[in-house]
């Protein structure tokens, strides 16, 4: 679910030059490294919209993995703020939702990432994992095709899809 959480990482560092809080954020190996980076790096003031939400955005990746969801939604929802037009930051959010067991607002966010991205796979197979916790097959079935449809090597949806129709 989470592959494409690191994504975020690369996006900032690729659109920055400077070292030091970016270089800290940006990688993902050392936990308690990336959250001061991009502490550090969301305290500076300097930085544009879009570099500044992927901050949010992968220090709201650290807080999810630690379990303190509170703080990871709040960072999301100020990534989403500062760049509502990035597809990861719902996704993401949206894996925390599922995580927690928030099925509706987690299809929600996984609805806005397919809004801003129509061929983002895993935000199908998502919301058809959201779907299928909330009971809705019918629901479920259509998210895990259309991941298929866009990615024929989607294992798990095509596992998911054929348990569900053998049921």
């Amino acid at each position: 679910m989470r592959s494409l959480a690191i994504l975020g990482a690369l996006l900032l560092g690729a659109s920055l030059a400077h070292a030091g809080p970016v270089e800290d954020c940006n990688q993902t190996r050392d936990l308690k490294r990336q959250l001061r980076g991009c502490t550090a790096y969301i305290k500076q003031g300097k930085a544009a919209p879009a570099n500044l939400a992927t901050a949010y955005l992968n220090r709201a990746n650290v807080y999810a993995r630690r379990g303190k969801h509170k703080l990871a939604f709040t960072d999301y929802t100020s990534a989403i703020v500062r760049n509502p037009r990035n597809p990861l930051i719902p996704y993401n959010r949206g894996n925390a939702y599922l995580d927690t067991r928030q099925y509706q607002r987690a299809i929600a966010d996984y609805s806005r990432a397919i809004k801003l991205d129509a061929k983002f796979a895993l935000a199908y197979l998502n919301r058809g994992i959201a779907h299928e916790k909330r009971g809705n097959k019918r629901a479920a079935v259509a998210d895990y095709r259309r991941a298929l449809a866009i990615d024929p090597k989607a294992i798990a949806a095509k596992r998911r899809l054929e348990r569900l129709q053998s049921r």
